[in-house]
């Protein structure tokens, strides 16, 4: 394996985490997203476009039409096809194209601007690692080695989750390492998700012998930056079977390729990279099974219904942003949102660093409960702070994309505003360098929690880093030291379209 570099002190690390927060007009320029400049989002690794393909099962969004959406009942194990193809597909497939989206299609998990930088390996006992293809359907046989580290136990299989930072838009700079990170957690809870909806037991590994090697696997599949990998063993599957021949490769994107190449050379990449590589080295803990539904219920819609409708929410052309348009909802709800945040994360470095956090809570228009400012229990249960009419309006003039003529921003009419705040300065004193790094996981796993949970209501669920942290903290009476690092926007939207199904 590669050598690795110097792993940075604790000073070194909350220097980058405030960069990215409240420092970030002191220490960053400006984001200034260009969309028109080309990306490799939709590009797999180099050495995953060969002929040999094990091809995805249909009609896994059938086995779900039946099921509540909830913690309750489990789907039925395919008979006709191998679990593990419909396992994927549940947990990481296309949903849906927007037509006047420019966006890439919609998936089961959010993603920045629909990037999707996070990609998937599955590792058997033997034979090549499989990349996860959704466009061509199939897990592609993947032309690297792989480390004999990563090898599951028999009877088993693992799935990598990685991100290819370089997918991101260069002009993001160093915030790639938190988005790449906070999207490996949304990656990971809803990989957790589809395990547990086919009864299919789990363990997961953020740091340790596994991720790294898994690191090294990823590196060697291509060119392009990639974040530290997440391993979570699926425990009672067999491998993904023999990949078969289809007489045709996936044509080399020279340009694309190349992209890869000199964006991973940008100094935001380069300079950043042990701050990420520190779950790596930090200690590892006794894999654990895993969950992440919440307590047995089951409401009126259905898992299928429920993916499906999964949305950040979006605005027509040609305008940016999120429309939403004002909404009433009822206790219940919130508190279903809440259990749903509420979730633990997986067993071992990720619990520290999710206790934490803390989950503040801002509702409008709910019958049963005052408008105002709220605290979320870790059991799911609120507690109000103080009452406080049009909060969201005064919350939006910290939003970080204003409303203006080319951008909708809709955060005054959502019906809720959660907030992950902590203090991180004392997180990473007490839990080291990797603490930043499993911080993004723990937010993302919360954000996608609420991003189901939102949609079994009809609502979409925008998680957001783009705020300004010295309003929010004030607003919210957070003490000195602790601050926002991620908000998730609920609301029903105004703007609406047919869409087109891509579910096979």
């Amino acid at each position: 394996m590669s050598s690795a570099p110097e792993p940075p002190s604790a000073p070194e690390v909350l220097r980058f985490a405030l960069a990215q927060g409240p420092l970030r007009g002191l220490l960053l320029d400006p984001i200034a997203v260009d969309e028109r400049i080309a990306t490799t989002a939709l590009l797999p690794p180099a050495a995953a476009r060969g002929e040999e393909l094990h091809p995805l099962p249909a009609g896994t969004f059938r086995l779900l039409q039946d099921l509540p959406f909830g913690g309750g009942r489990r789907a039925e194990r395919p008979a006709d096809a191998p679990l593990l193809g419909h396992l994927l597909v549940a947990a990481l497939g296309m949903q849906r194209r927007e037509p006047s989206n420019p966006a890439n299609d919609h998936r089961t998990v959010a993603s920045v601007r629909s990037k999707f930088p996070v990609h998937a390996l599955v590792v058997g006992t033997d034979g090549p690692a499989g990349y996860l293809d959704l466009y061509r359907h199939a897990l592609v046989a993947l032309d690297a080695e792989v480390p004999p580290e990563l090898r599951p136990p028999d009877s088993a299989i693992r799935v990598v989750l990685a991100g290819r930072l370089t997918d991101l838009p260069t002009p993001y700079g160093i915030l790639r390492r938190a988005l790449g990170e906070l999207e490996l957690g949304i990656n990971l809870r809803a990989l957790l998700t589809a395990a547990e909806l086919f009864d299919c037991p789990a363990t997961v590994q953020t740091t340790g012998t596994e991720p790294a090697a898994a690191e090294q696997l990823v590196a060697d599949s291509g060119p392009g930056c990639w974040s530290t990998p997440v391993v979570t063993t699926l425990h009672g599957l067999p491998g993904p079977g023999p990949f078969g021949p289809t007489g045709t490769r996936r044509p080399l994107a020279t340009e694309l390729d190349a992209l890869l190449t000199d964006s991973a050379a940008h100094p935001s990449l380069t300079g950043s990279a042990p701050i990420t590589a520190t779950r790596r080295t930090a200690p590892a803990a006794v894999p654990v099974p895993a969950a992440a539904l919440p307590k047995p219920a089951e409401g009126p819609v259905s898992w299928a219904e429920v993916l499906w409708n999964r949305s950040a929410g979006r605005v027509p052309l040609p305008l940016t942003g999120f429309s939403v348009r004002p909404s009433s909802s009822t206790a219940a709800e919130v508190e279903s949102l809440a259990a749903w945040a509420g979730v633990p994360v997986p067993s071992g470095p990720l619990t520290a660093v999710r206790d934490a956090l803390s989950v503040h809570v801002v509702l409008q228009h709910t019958a049963g409960l005052p408008d105002g400012h709220y605290r979320a229990a870790p059991d799911g249960g609120l507690a109000l702070v103080r009452r406080a009419e049009g909060l969201p309006a005064e919350l939006e003039a910290g939003f970080g994309y204003p409303l203006a003529p080319g951008n909708d921003s809709g955060v005054r009419h959502a019906s809720s505003l959660w907030f992950l705040t902590a203090d991180v300065q004392q997180l990473i004193e007490q839990q080291g360098p990797a603490a930043w790094s499993l911080l993004q996981l723990a937010s993302g796993w919360v954000a996608h929690g609420l991003g189901l949970a939102a949609a079994a209501q009809g609502r979409f669920a925008r998680p957001a880093r783009s705020f300004d942290e010295h309003l929010v903290g004030r607003l919210l009476g957070l003490p000195a030291g602790e601050y926002p690092v991620l908000l998730t926007v609920c609301g029903r939207t105004r703007y609406a379209e047919p869409y087109l199904d891509l579910r096979v």
